[in-house]
C-alpha cells in the first residue's frame, strides 16, 4: 500500500541536532530499501513523502519509528491506483445513467 504522507513541524518545538541526524539518516535508510517511493522538504518547513507499507497497522509503527515524529503534525492518506479510481468512477457514472434513463 502506498500512503501519502504530509508533516506540518511543530513552530515552539526545535528538536536537538541528534534527532534531526537520525532523521535524516532514517530517511536515507527508507529510500534506499524502497520504504518510501520520494521525499520532499518544503520551503517553509515540513516536508511530504510517498511510503509504502503493507498495512495501515504498518504505516502506524513506521510512522511511530521515525526519530521527529514529536516534533511534527501528520496528515496521513491511502493512496490507490488511479486506473482503479477511473474505473470506479465510470462504474458508477454508468449506474447513474442506467437510473435516470
Amino acid at each position: 500500500m502506498k500512503f501519502l504522507l504530509k508533516v506540518t513541524p511543530r513552530r515552539l518545538q526545535v528538536p536537538p541536532v541528534a534527532a534531526v541526524e537520525a532523521a535524516k539518516a532514517w530517511i536515507e535508510r527508507e529510500l534506499k530499501s524502497g520504504g518510501m517511493d520520494c521525499c520532499y522538504g518544503f520551503v517553509t518547513g515540513g516536508g511530504i513523502s510517498i511510503s509504502n507499507a503493507d498495512t495501515h497497522e504498518a504505516m502506524f509503527h513506521k510512522l511511530m519509528s521515525y526519530p521527529m515524529y514529536p516534533y511534527g503534525d501528520y496528515q496521513v492518506e491511502a493512496l490507490c491506483n488511479i486506473d482503479v479510481v477511473f474505473e470506479e468512477i465510470k462504474a458508477m457514472a454508468q449506474r447513474a445513467a442506467a437510473a435516470s434513463a
